[in-house]
């Protein structure tokens, strides 16, 4: 499997670079439940090193995706967010110290949650063209578009 990495990077990165701010986010989301469905196997096997690692690049990703909330435009939607993004790395953390699975679950719950909710935008925006909005809000603009982060953040675990 591990001659098939160099092709799956490269279509990983075709995909980040071609995709629409919508669809970096659900990248996003599915990069970060990635790493913290890795973590969990990391905790039960007991590799700090490699869990340590997972739990960072979990963090990082919600981070970027905490930064690129636009305030202005997403309104009460993206303050919504920016507390749940605080409390998931909160319950991560939690994890980490514990050295528990169950703190990751519901993180990895809430954000399948988010991405189901970013993926149907996603569907809509391709079915009739609608600009960028915030899930629910009505208003567009809830992360900003085109944001740098959103464009050069390392996804790959």
């Amino acid at each position: 499997m591990a001659a098939n990495q160099p092709l799956a990077h490269r279509y990983r990165e075709v995909a980040v670079k071609t995709a629409n701010p919508l669809q970096l986010v659900v990248i996003l989301y599915d990069a970060a439940i990635n790493a913290l469905q890795q973590a969990q196997g990391h905790i039960r096997s007991k590799d700090i090193a490699r869990r340590a690692g997972s739990l960072n690049h979990s963090v990082a990703i919600i981070s970027e995706l905490q930064a690129c909330l636009n305030f202005q435009e997403g309104g009460q939607i993206a303050h919504s967010l920016d507390r749940l993004y605080n409390y998931m790395k909160h319950r991560i953390f939690t994890a980490n110290i514990e050295q528990r699975c169950e703190p990751l679950a519901e993180v990895i719950s809430l954000l399948e949650n988010l991405r189901a909710a970013w993926g149907e935008l996603v569907t809509q925006h391709q079915n009739a063209a609608v600009p960028t909005a915030v899930p629910g809000s009505g208003k567009s603009g809830g992360i900003e578009n085109g944001a740098p982060g959103l464009n050069s953040l390392n996804i790959s675990g």
